[in-house]
């Protein structure tokens, strides 16, 4: 089956099953943001690849709610499907949860895979739909029982994270986790969520793509805990190492049976992260407290031995970067329209993966030439991606999991001439990038009240970009974390604390044009203390030159050019010793023609 097929399809299991409505998220049953090829259903049936999106279907429409980062991609990629795409956010249009009440007829069903809906999503939907009296069905994967060539479950090996990289050991983390449950009366505390369970367990797995985790359940009781995991996963060195900490493995679906054998107590849960049907698995008589998941907090803040690693991580990815800039540089040059955008993609990954320390990516590399580099997470595919020739701009958004942290950086690079309006779009997205990287603010500030600082160039010419400003990331997990960001929108009023590291990344688009982003990875660090209080600064860890021959110096005042000179030369202090004679005089004639005509830096090596 292809395209309209898997949803007729559907739609006939639905009418055989009584089904009005239903619904498919991207989620799986961990509410993770990137997911194993086995529970990429909604991709499957609808053909769009982003990594946020929910289907619905009716047996007379059927729609997509994206986000701003994929309205382009997913326009192009559901032409032919007759599945409707709704632009979420913006005006006018209504939640996918609002769309299925009004058309859904009164006193219908409403289906979905109650394993891939958090508790949280399906108390939303019964709030919603009770005055149409609408039944909600989460007991059968329709779709996914469709999928015939469906992949299996993932079944990568899981790691010991060393505590010279971890800095704190799981009996440490797991005392922390103690210390809060019973500072809340609580007996148990239910994780569901991947790179929570990994942090808090000092361990790695290599279940999802780019990411990490295993998947995994975890209850921790006051004394021990059980870890819900196939077993052949787990080495029998790290078997012996959790029993050690009193961790016990139990099987991946064991999680039911083990509370039933458990004496009673109050089960602590996130309802955003457990599934409904695990949260229908607790005993019903059973006391319950619903709460934010503490190990977001906690794992949030990098402590002093992970931030050295961090550190670390990005002189040796910043030489990477560095190489690959030159190279592709140099090649479109020499053989204009020989490489194309995979290709550079894939050299990119290969310079990484030849790095001390690098595991892999964090991500699928984003290489846009000119017109994709608008499509925001546009990841080029061999067949009909596009020739690089020297001219325009190239956006390149990637990242790597290294032993000592992950990253996650974005160059827009220069292959040739550029107009006008591009070299004002990319200073003003410099301005913004900049403004945010010298922010001084006071203790309890949070990140929607510093977003404005990376757009208000950008606002003062009318113009603006349509995703977050900055998110947090993870430490050898999750290039994507909870619980800070750079955003105007929900989650950006979360305070910013010391060693929180998140992400630095304005950007500018046309569409059918070109596209520019700037992103470092900048670490949360106290400033100082005075009588007005706590005050904090940004650090910024990512080490790669920015483009010169981008930027519009009449655009930049004083401070903004100096801020420049002296991040440009921190780059080849601190990456150069990385580098070969050759590559940092490459770096200097490339990079640092303002120094040379100020006579600030030699024109030979480092």
């Amino acid at each position: 089956m292809a395209g309209k097929e898997r949803v007729e399809a559907l739609r006939l299991r639905m009418r055989q099953e009584q089904i009005d409505t239903y619904i498919i998220p991207t989620e799986d049953d961990h509410q993770s943001e990137y997911v194993a090829d086995y529970w990429k259903v909604r991709q499957w049936l609808s053909g769009f690849t982003g990594s946020a999106g929910t289907l619905v279907v009716t047996q007379e429409a059927a729609g997509l709610w994206t986000d701003g980062r994929y309205y382009i991609q997913a326009e192009a990629q559901l032409q032919g499907t007759d599945i409707s795409l709704f632009r979420a956010g913006e005006p006018g249009v209504p939640s996918y949860m609002a769309w299925v009440k009004d058309h859904t007829p009164a006193g219908g069903t409403v289906g979905f895979d109650g394993r891939t809906f958090s508790a949280a999503a399906v108390k939303s939907m019964k709030r919603l739909f009770q005055d149409k009296q609408l039944k909600l069905d989460g007991s059968k994967d329709l779709a996914g029982a469709l999928w015939e060539d469906r992949p299996a479950l993932p079944g990568g090996m899981v790691t010991d994270l060393p505590v010279e990289y971890a800095g704190e050991t799981r009996a440490d983390k797991l005392r922390r986790l103690r210390t809060h449950m019973e500072a809340q009366n609580e007996a148990y505390w239910i994780l569901a969520s991947l790179d929570a369970i990994a942090w808090l367990f000092n361990i790695r797995g290599a279940d999802v793509r780019h990411t990490p985790v295993v998947y995994a359940y975890a209850c921790i009781g006051r004394t021990g805990a059980a870890l819900f995991v196939d077993s052949a996963k787990i080495p029998s060195a790290l078997a012996l190492a959790l029993l050690e900490d009193q961790v016990v493995v139990e099987p991946y679906d064991g999680l039911p049976e083990f509370l039933s054998k458990q004496p009673e107590g109050c089960v602590a849960y996130d309802p955003k992260e457990l599934n409904q049907r695990l949260r229908e698995a607790i005993p019903v008589l059973w006391p319950t407290k619903e709460e934010g998941n503490p190990i977001v907090g906690m794992k949030a803040l990098k402590n002093s031995i992970e931030q050295a690693h961090i550190r670390e991580a990005h002189r040796k990815d910043g030489a990477a970067m560095i190489r690959f800039i030159r190279w592709v540089k140099e090649t479109v040059r020499r053989e204009p329209g020989q490489i194309t955008e995979s290709v550079a993609a894939q050299y990119l990954d290969t310079l990484r993966s030849e790095t001390e320390g690098c595991l892999g990516p964090s991500f699928d590399t984003i290489v846009g030439y000119n017109a994709n580099g608008a499509i925001v997470h546009y990841t080029p595919e061999e067949t009909t991606c596009a020739a690089l020739y020297p001219e325009g701009l190239l956006l390149v958004d990637s990242g790597g999991q290294y032993w000592g942290g992950t990253t996650d950086i974005t160059r827009t690079i220069a292959l040739g001439p550029l107009t006008d309006a591009m070299r004002e779009a990319y200073t003003l997205v410099l301005k913004g990038h900049i403004a945010l990287s010298r922010a001084v603010f006071p203790y309890g500030t949070a990140g929607c009240n510093l977003d404005v600082l990376a757009r208000r160039p950008l606002w003062e010419r009318g113009k603006d970009f349509k995703h977050g400003t900055g998110h947090g990331v993870g430490y050898f997990l999750s290039v994507h974390e909870k619980p800070q960001r750079f955003s105007q929108a929900v989650g950006g009023s979360v305070k910013l604390e010391e060693g929180m590291l998140t992400s630095n990344e304005p950007g500018y688009y046309e569409e059918g044009q070109y596209g520019i982003r700037i992103e470092n990875l900048v670490l949360t660090q106290e400033r100082e203390t005075t009588p007005w209080g706590r005050f904090f600064e940004l650090e910024t860890v990512t080490l790669c030159p920015y483009e010169w021959d981008a930027i519009d110096e009449t655009l930049l005042q004083p401070d903004e050019m100096q801020w420049l000179f002296e991040y440009q030369r921190r780059v080849l202090e601190e990456v150069g010793p990385l580098l070969t004679e050759e590559e940092r005089n490459w770096v200097l004639q490339e990079y640092h023609l303002p120094y040379r005509q100020k006579n600030e830096l030699p024109l030979t090596s480092v």
